[in-house]
């Protein structure tokens, strides 16, 4: 698929997703979930506003896979038996202990009906503040969206190089977007900013002559009497 890019002021680009697909079987309402997760499947549900909500079990290690590339800002293609579903990953829930995904909600797109997502900032080139000595702080890593599935970008570049002086920053407002895509994320929000370094002050491990010992005063008067 082409790369489309458009380049602002702060050169910001958008990167057009990749194609994502992942097969699922519809789950039978006996199906016990603890029983389907031993056997590396994991339960699952599609739903959406033109979309009867239906129970699925897909394989969990071809979920993790698509996961890792895909997150919740990309398309994928459920197929479900004969039938494709346009979705994108809405919620999960993941074990505590061990980290494993063991449930995953699927919001079924609508054509032609926007949808509200989160979309990944990837943060490029470097800062000449950072350079010379400023401390990044990544405050946002996505920012909330509204677009048509069609209009729905992979994540957003945003160039660090504007950073050029100590407690410079980057607001939610800065980042430019196509008129497809309307930014939700609070415009004044501080997205990345190159810190000041705090200073560490030298702390003397000699005791100021008021703060010795008693007894050390009083020897020293007796030696001056003396």
């Amino acid at each position: 698929m082409t790369k489309r890019i458009f380049v602002y002021f702060i050169c910001v680009n958008y990167n057009i997703m990749t194609s994502f697909s992942i097969e699922a079987q519809v789950r039978a309402k006996d199906e016990n979930c603890k029983h389907l997760r031993k056997a590396r499947k994991l339960p699952a549900v599609v739903y959406g506003k033109n979309q009867e909500p239906i129970s699925l079990k897909l394989d969990a290690s071809e979920f993790l896979k698509l996961f890792r590339k895909a997150w919740e800002s990309n398309i994928i293609n459920l197929k479900v038996g004969k039938k494709d579903i346009e979705v994108l990953v809405h919620d999960y829930q993941k074990d505590p202990v061990v980290w494993d995904f063991i449930h995953v909600d699927f919001y079924a797109l609508t054509r032609g009906e926007k949808l509200k997502t989160m979309v990944t900032l990837n943060f490029i080139w470097t800062s000449e503040a950072v350079k010379e000595g400023a401390i990044l702080e990544e405050l946002h890593k996505e920012i909330e969206i509204e677009v048509l599935p069609k209009d729905l970008v992979d994540h957003i570049d945003v160039d660090l190089s504007v950073l050029k002086e100590f407690d410079s920053h980057i607001k939610v407002a800065d980042i430019k977007v196509p008129d497809t895509i309307e930014i939700l994320t609070s415009p004044e929000e501080v997205v990345v900013m190159a810190a000041r370094p705090k200073k560490v002050e030298e702390v003397s491990n000699e005791a100021p002559e008021s703060e010795l010992p008693a007894e050390e005063n009083s020897e020293e008067e007796k030696t001056e009497e003396k």
